[in-house]
């Protein structure tokens, strides 16, 4: 994909939906809950409807169970039958989050200059780079307080870029970052004041390209 960055060959995404197994009680499964933040692009395949919620900084978030390269999608009938409801679920997939964020060294943080920006860009190794918008209480210790315009443009990649920077070189990177990934994302940008996470736009400075 580029310097320092990589995404799970299809094979090995294959391999881990053959070893799922959706029939673990609540207590086993709750450890593997992660948020799942929306896809550009649908599934090629008929997939359930997955419990959805929005979740600060406003962002409409489903749930699945973590196989590591892939999620399996968290719907009614899989709350019905751990006996668990939608918010439960929110809250132990966002306590997920942020402890294994907790485990996550600075030293991820990939740092260099792109097209002359510099860029800081996290893969986590378990998934979570995208979901941390959702904990941003993990983003200083990660990134640093200063401020930074954030894309996640893939499930386990997160950038950082100068709060300034021209909109029309933000959402192009992010979207030749989405281009790799069949299973991308696409959010828009998340101003970082180094407390707070507010959303934008990115599509309008491409339309005006």
């Amino acid at each position: 994909m580029g310097p320092g960055m990589t995404r799970a060959d299809d094979e090995t995404i294959f391999r881990s939906l053959r070893t799922f197994d959706p029939d673990r009680p609540w207590k086993k499964a709750r450890f593997d809950v992660r948020p799942m933040l929306p896809r550009l692009r649908p599934f090629p395949f008929a997939v359930d409807e997955p419990y959805r919620t929005i979740l600060s900084p406003g962002i409409l978030v489903g749930f699945g169970s973590d196989l590591g390269p892939a999620l399996t999608v968290i719907d009614a009938a899989q709350l019905a039958r751990w006996g668990v409801d939608g918010p439960t679920v929110a809250a132990v997939a966002l306590d997920n989050v942020a402890m294994l964020a907790e485990a996550c060294d600075p030293a991820l943080v990939l740092r260099q200059s792109i097209a002359g920006t510099p860029v800081a860009a996290l893969q986590t190794g378990v998934g979570i780079a995208a979901a941390l918008l959702l904990v941003p209480a993990s983003l200083e210790r990660l990134f640093g307080p200063e401020p930074a315009l954030f894309v996640a443009p893939m499930r386990d990649l997160l950038l950082a870029m100068p709060p300034d920077i021209n909109r029309l070189e933000a959402a192009w990177l992010s979207a030749e970052l989405e281009a790799l990934d069949p299973n991308c994302l696409h959010l828009g940008g998340f101003q970082w004041d180094g407390e707070r996470l507010l959303p934008e736009s990115l599509d309008g400075a491409m339309a005006m390209a």
